[in-house]
């Protein structure tokens, strides 16, 4: 077993990989991630902690995340089978190991930290790179070289842990230099930032606030005209509500849609 001592915002990369190794143990899973299971299993930490305190609606959540944005990678390959993906925020993703069609190129991007535990218990396979950098570090931009077969940019749970200044800095600046590449991220409602903090806390992450939160795409695209959007969709659109699930996780995924608490923004740069 290793023992996962990570710090701050760093240490909630164990939300996302628990959820996705616990719900692939469910019955006909939403995403059934095999990865996830082995890192989940290989790591000492208070599991049964974390995922009293994350409730079936939040480990659900997160996996569902991850299959909408494997369906979005997915997609772009498509059209672009030899693209550059970069994953900013990677902590333990595992997204590589689900979506690879074995002519793309990868970078995985964290802080060292973060990346600390990565290379340790996922050495880079051929065609991944990793980078130790802060995401507002743009000489990534230069890491990641020639992205003259497209450039899908992927990042899950880390913008709402910025100030909205911030990420309107950092989107902005990805637009003026990456143009025609795609990216998806994940966002929450202002309402939502109150109740998913309140909910990582109990999970022992108290120092690892969200800060902003959002409900319209239209603001972010009026930042910049070189930023289009692709596609705004909420969390459980389209997700069956199994009767395996709790009345409270159908109740929660049904306000989650309702009130946009959590969605999946998509763009393009123009």
């Amino acid at each position: 077993m290793i023992q996962a001592s990570l710090t701050k915002v760093p240490r909630t990369l164990l939300l996302p990989l628990i959820a996705r190794a616990e719900v692939s143990r469910w019955k006909n899973p939403e995403l059934y991630d095999e990865k996830a299971i082995q890192l989940s299993d290989s790591l000492d930490y208070d599991k049964k902690k974390i995922i009293r305190n994350m409730l079936e609606s939040g480990m659900l959540g997160l996996a569902v995340r991850a299959k909408k944005f494997d369906a979005a990678i997915r997609n772009f390959l498509t059209t672009h089978p030899k693209a550059t993906i970069l994953n900013i925020g990677a902590g333990l993703d595992t997204s590589f190991y689900r979506v690879d069609n074995g002519t793309l190129t990868w970078f995985d991007l964290d802080l060292p930290e973060s990346m600390a535990l990565r290379k340790k218990l996922i050495p880079p396979p051929s065609r991944v790179t990793y980078i130790e950098k802060s995401m507002l570090d743009y000489s990534w931009i230069d890491d990641i070289g020639d992205i003259s077969n497209g450039l899908f940019i992927q990042i899950p749970g880390v913008l709402p842990y910025f100030k909205e200044d911030t990420v309107r800095e950092f989107l902005t600046t990805l637009a003026a230099r990456l143009p025609q590449a795609e990216i998806i991220f994940d966002v929450c409602s202002p309402m939502g930032k109150v109740v998913i903090s309140e909910r990582i806390k109990k999970s022992g992450m108290g120092d690892a606030p969200l800060q902003w939160g959002i409900t319209r795409p239209e603001k972010i695209t009026s930042w910049s005209p070189h930023i289009q959007l692709v596609n705004a969709e909420r969390f459980f659109k389209d997700i069956p509500k199994k009767w395996s699930y709790s009345f409270k996780t159908w109740y929660l995924m049904g306000a989650n849609d309702r009130y946009k608490v959590s969605q999946v923004f998509h763009f393009r740069f123009i």
